[in-house]
């Protein structure tokens, strides 16, 4: 039985809470919340995020804030698997610390990402064979979330799909008559996949086109690719993926790999579009 410590906050959602005592295999020894934060009635309230680090097998962190490096690096030492409900603000050196960490600690830590879990995009559902072509059109939610975080977690997705570090990218990116911001990525990986990513302001239908040797897996959808499928049923699931990675003992899923290689492209397409004086 694996113990959950739960991080969160005035943004955690408590119905979220409850499903969480459903997931097979686990037991939650402990809430603790940031700030003036309530804790639910039903759950055992943690005074100390070390107390409940120390009682816990693995640590959920469900607020919709980023948190620290400095706490993250904490749970990474006390050897803690670790779950991120939101992506971390981090550069790239404070990623690839935070990997180093990791791998010294033989620890899971998974990122919650919402692209992960449209199902052609699922890895714990799809076994692509590589190396893999995709071409990807579809648009930018907006208002919710904005262009460069989402597109940071476009890509960050389709790394863990295509399950390689890159090595070459080229950029294109324009406003539309002025308004509409397009932006064109040609990733090329080192295992040989390839994609071609362009998404949009302007709302329009979208399609992902997926190639292997084999076969090729080809979807369309209507609205923005963000909101195309309900977020609190995936981290439901992406949870108990999370789960099913430690009962595995697969040292290797780490998030921060997928994380870097995100960052690392969103930094070159932000520095391209300057250059070009458009905003991202």
């Amino acid at each position: 039985m694996i113990k959950l410590g739960i991080f969160g906050d005035q943004t955690t959602n408590p119905e979220f809470l409850e499903q969480l005592k459903t997931m097979p295999g686990t037991e939650i020894a402990g809430v603790y919340f940031s700030g003036n934060a309530a804790v639910p009635e039903g759950f055992v309230e943690m005074l100390s995020p070390v107390i409940l680090m120390d009682l816990s097998d693995a640590i959920l962190i469900l607020s919709d804030k980023s948190i620290s490096s400095e706490l993250i690096r904490l749970i990474l030492r006390k050897s803690k698997h670790m779950y991120l409900k939101t992506v971390p603000n981090l550069n790239v050196r404070e990623i690839k610390e935070l990997i180093d960490l990791g791998k010294e600690a033989g620890i899971v830590n998974f990122i919650y990402n919402p692209f992960s879990y449209i199902p052609h995009f699922d890895p714990f559902v799809n076994k692509f064979e590589k190396p893999l072509l995709i071409n990807l059109r579809t648009c930018f939610e907006s208002s919710a979330i904005k262009p460069s975080h989402e597109m940071l977690l476009l890509i960050t997705a389709l790394n863990r799909v295509v399950q390689s570090n890159f090595k070459n990218l080229q950029i294109f990116g324009l406003r539309e008559s002025g308004l509409h911001l397009i932006v064109n990525v040609r990733i090329e990986y080192e295992n040989g996949s390839v994609i071609n990513l362009t998404v949009s302001q302007e709302k329009t239908i979208g399609y992902c086109e997926i190639f292997e040797q084999t076969r090729r897996t080809k979807f369309e959808f209507q609205t923005p690719l963000f909101i195309l499928y309900p977020h609190l049923n995936q981290e439901y699931i992406a949870i108990g993926n999370f789960i099913r990675l430690i009962q595995n003992q697969d040292k290797k899923a780490n998030s921060f790999d997928n994380l870097l290689n995100g960052v690392q492209i969103v930094h070159e397409i932000r520095e391209h579009l300057r250059f070009n004086e458009i905003d991202f």
